[in-house]
């Protein structure tokens, strides 16, 4: 085996070994907060959706928050906001009174913001939780540009889909396991990893297998962060529980990602267009069997046919 061909072996070894762990790793993250946002100067949008259905997860766990960087000043409003400091005493007197603890989050997301705040230069400006107000003044303009950022991001990851080759687009398909006395169907969960050039990292997973995209995060590899391990630095939808709720509630993230990583692991309707475009017609076929594989002739069968 030649040096060149030893190091391409390599090199594919290292994606198959690589990609399923980038692929299985945990998602670790922070809550935006503004004092922890590591730097101001350059202009910058992020969204984060927090769905945790365990009730004694220590953050938040029906949070949005939607944070934009422009000329210096930070503009940060949350859905489902609650007081961290006071979830954590009602939790302390819960547990010194020997009670059960509940959930102790109660503010979930309603589709209406709650909570903002205004820095200029890491200077407190603004601050108001109030749903009315935050959502009369700011609730419009919060859902469109919330829903525009995710839609972008949806549409470049499925750029990614298309252009497999060159994103390196990895597919974790697995069997989800059973209970002891399930019967019923096997369902398997779905991870897709993509990196832009760039050093964009995309992600989406359907962990429960039921064929919708639940967690969709895209990061940039640029240091931008709102603390040690804060998570994916643009977008990052986790564990989006908008699966049979009302219509008059919000489903609008789930009609963007939902069919994410089911499309990845599928194919989308472009990609059998092209299928069909560039697939080679029978008589391409038939030509390139004919140019292929000559017919050669034993010696003993020329002095037969003299």
């Amino acid at each position: 085996m030649s040096i060149k061909s030893k190091i391409i072996f390599i090199l594919v070894a290292l994606i198959f070994i690589v990609s399923p762990a980038i692929a299985k790793k945990g998602i670790s993250y922070k809550i935006i907060e503004l004092k922890n946002v590591s730097r101001y100067t350059e202009d910058r949008i992020a969204f984060q959706r927090i769905e945790n259905k365990d009730s004694h997860t220590k953050g938040d766990n029906s949070l949005e928050c939607l944070l934009i960087i422009k000329n210096k000043q930070m503009y940060l409003i949350k859905d489902g906001y609650d007081n961290a400091k006071q979830v954590e005493t009602n939790r302390i007197i819960l547990e010194t009174e020997n009670r059960l603890i509940p959930d102790l989050w109660v503010n979930k997301i309603q589709d209406k913001p709650d909570f903002i705040k205004i820095t200029d230069r890491r200077i407190e400006t603004l601050k108001k939780i109030d749903e009315a107000f935050v959502d009369k003044n700011f609730g419009k303009f919060y859902r469109s540009t919330r829903n525009k950022l995710i839609k972008k991001h949806a549409e470049i990851f499925r750029k990614l889909m298309i252009n497999r080759k060159e994103s390196g687009l990895y597919v974790l398909r697995k069997p989800i396991p059973k209970k002891l006395k399930d019967n019923g169907p096997t369902k398997y969960s779905i991870t897709v990893v993509g990196k832009m050039s760039g050093g964009t990292i995309y992600r989406a997973e359907d962990a429960d297998g039921d064929g919708i995209t639940e967690t969709f995060t895209v990061k940039l590899a640029d240091g931008f962060n709102w603390g040690y391990k804060s998570g994916p630095n643009i977008l990052f939808i986790y564990k989006n529980n908008q699966s049979g709720v009302k219509e008059s509630n919000n489903t609008e993230i789930e009609k963007i990602i939902g069919k994410l990583a089911h499309d990845a692991y599928y194919g989308t309707p472009i990609e059998e267009k092209i299928i069909e475009k560039t697939f080679p017609k029978e008589e391409d076929a038939d030509k390139m069997i004919e140019e292929l594989y000559q017919i050669v002739e034993p010696d003993i069968l020329k002095n037969v046919n003299k």
